[in-house]
């Protein structure tokens, strides 16, 4: 399914990215801008929330004097961290001992795990 589109008049770009029923869109021509939210809302249901703060479990940063954009997803591990009873573990740089070499023989097969292991180890990464 193609989720990103491109409107180009000119100069003037409008890119819109869609994911299920959330969407962002980035433009240089806010007259442009407009009149596509404008055609757009004739066949969908749209709200403009304005800034962009947020999206998809990412925090987003924005400093337009220096052309800068940065995401985070501090909260969204924090989440996890809490989710998990681990707020209070210490992080580490490398999670193993470096220049480690695993293979598959180190280990048994996933269908072979517990299924019960197998589960919480989906929901732990999603």
């Amino acid at each position: 399914d193609r989720v990103t589109f491109l409107l180009r008049r000119g100069t003037s770009v409008v890119l819109l990215s869609i994911y299920v029923d959330d969407g962002i869109a980035a433009t240089n021509d806010e007259k442009l801008y407009r009149e596509f939210l404008t055609t757009l809302g004739k066949d969908f249901e749209l709200s403009d929330q304005g800034k962009l703060n947020w999206y998809l479990g990412v925090s987003v940063t924005q400093d337009l004097a220096n052309k800068l954009t940065t995401l985070s997803q501090e909260r969204y591990v924090k989440d996890v961290l809490e989710r998990l009873g681990m707020t209070g573990a210490t992080p580490v740089s490398t999670p193993m001992e470096a220049n480690t070499h695993l293979s598959a023989s180190d280990s048994q097969p996933a269908h072979k795990l517990d299924r019960k292991f197998r589960r919480e180890y989906q929901r732990i990464v999603g």
